[in-house]
């Protein structure tokens, strides 16, 4: 009988362990490095009101080829789509790096969108199918270590890249990396579990696309249009449900999403990102152009969330073994939302850097509980031959989240900075190091102003988060005791 493995880095589950983890090394380095230098692309491409879309455009595209990727996954397997999401991912983030212009980056940033979805979906089926359940949530916890490690590791490379290179040769690296894990998973995963479905639901791709991009045009553009969008938004929303109810094999199906408990699932971490995640984009241009650091020190600014969401994450791992998934979820919130209202006291009342940090720091560590422990729930409550389209739904309402978190922390920063100034040119010129020592000091202020106000818009929408996991946590209650009996109820305790 071969012994049942008992850690993530036991000799029988090493192989898928090395390239689940350098996928997530090449995911994570992009999502940091790149972030660290948006105040050098401003600087040098120009076009700022077109900088959020540089992450933007990534995580619409992601999050479109993250459920796309789900039936794909149940039917041909998770070893074929690794190798077709790692080569899309590298290739095209290299080319990115010869970008001449902020459109150009833009458009290539969201074809690198579309491999990124395609190794989130992977890396989360092989997490879950390949470990035993008992590993499960320290097996996502250490995919959240890796996260945190380059957290350490990549804000320095960027900063080295950004002080004696220039911010294309963060998006140059995607090629190695690339290769290296692709050389390590290329033969390790499993094949399909479930029954290949045919053609896929192209209908359902250009519905869901269209809610997405909709939704985002409405709070980007935070306008009278914006109510013109919202209603194509809602518009694509309901010719989805008829068409899903219609069509045998559609692109989400809706048992996957819209009941409970996937729909509390879905909408917690969602609004939790949306909200966390329309602070964390920005804090580069913040320490950069509002409190007026470093290349190196700007680098650096988004390691402090980022370490605190590995921590969460590990600590979401070990409180597990004693307490329920949800209520480690909402243990998460009740860390994540107060930090968020610090962090907006400490940049309205002009903290000290390290102070602010510590608060992001805090934020981090919210975040990585509650997911962590929603996806360690998502896995137990779903059938293996099923967890491509499942965890593929849940990631997009994940990627959901940090899209449209992008989109509308970028509109209200622009939106209010542009009132304040009139016009977005003098903060490009404060990013490139070319303004009046008197126009520094309105921008910089402007910038500061504007970014306290996104972060207090982030603590609305993870509030709301916080109450989808209560919800979520109360139908579970009343589902345990409802399978346990009537009795149940009256028993104490």
């Amino acid at each position: 009988m071969t012994p049942t493995p008992s850690r993530v880095l036991s000799r029988e589950l090493l192989p898928a362990s090395i390239a689940v983890f350098a996928t997530a090394a090449l995911a994570s380095f992009q999502a940091l490095g790149l972030s660290a230098a948006l105040p050098e692309i401003a600087g040098d491409l120009g076009d700022i009101e077109l900088l959020p879309w540089v992450i933007t455009a990534y995580l619409l595209t992601s999050s479109l080829a993250t459920v796309v990727a789900g039936p794909f996954i149940d039917s041909v397997g998770v070893s074929r789509m690794f190798r077709i999401a790692v080569i899309v991912f590298a290739a095209s983030g290299f080319a990115a790096g010869f970008s001449t212009s902020m459109p150009m980056l833009v458009g290539l940033r969201a074809l690198q969108g579309i491999g990124g979805g395609l190794v989130i979906s992977t890396g989360t089926a092989a997490i879950s199918l390949v470990y035993p359940s008992h590993l499960v949530s320290r097996a996502f916890a250490a995919n959240a270590t890796v996260w945190g490690v380059m957290g350490v590791a990549g804000p320095a490379v960027a900063a080295a890249m950004l002080t004696f290179l220039s911010w294309h040769w963060v998006l140059f690296i995607n090629l190695p990396l690339g290769v290296i894990a692709l050389f390590a998973g290329w033969r390790i995963f499993p094949g399909p579990y479930g029954v290949r479905e045919g053609r896929i639901d192209v209908i359902g791709v250009v519905l869901v696309a269209a809610l997405t991009i909709a939704t985002l045009f409405a709070v980007d553009s935070l306008s009278l249009q914006s109510l013109f969008w919202l209603g194509g938004a809602a518009l694509a929303t309901v010719l989805y449900v008829i068409h899903a109810r219609r069509t045998r094999h559609p692109l989400v199906r809706l048992e996957h999403i819209v009941p409970q408990p996937y729909r509390g699932l879905a909408m917690s971490t969602a609004f939790m990102l949306m909200g966390t995640m329309a602070m964390s984009d920005y804090i580069p241009l913040f320490v950069r152009a509002g409190r007026g650091a470093s290349s190196a020190v700007t680098a650096w600014s988004v390691l402090p969330l980022t370490v605190g969401w590995t921590t969460g994450a590990t600590l979401s791992s070990r409180l597990g073994d004693r307490h329920s998934e949800s209520w480690v979820m909402l243990l998460g919130f009740m860390i994540n939302i107060p930090a968020l209202a610090l962090g907006w006291v400490a940049v309205t009342l002009d903290a000290a850097i390290p102070l602010t940090f510590l608060v992001f720091f805090a934020a981090g560590v919210g975040v990585g509980m509650s997911t962590n422990a929603a996806l360690t729930l998502l896995r137990a409550l779903t059938d293996p031959s099923k967890m491509g389209r499942v965890g593929a739904a849940h990631l997009f309402a994940r990627n959901q989240g940090f899209t449209f978190g992008a989109a509308v922390g970028g509109a209200v920063l622009l939106l209010l900075i542009s009132n304040t100034l009139g016009d977005l040119s003098l903060v490009r010129d404060l990013l490139a190091g070319s303004v009046a020592p008197g126009d520094s000091s309105e921008a910089a202020t402007a910038v500061e102003s504007a970014y306290a106000t996104t972060i207090a818009v982030g603590l609305v929408l993870s509030s709301l988060g916080w109450l989808s996991a209560a919800r979520l946590r109360k139908h579970l209650t009343e589902a345990r005791l409802a399978k346990r009996g009537p009795d149940a109820a009256a028993a104490p305790g």
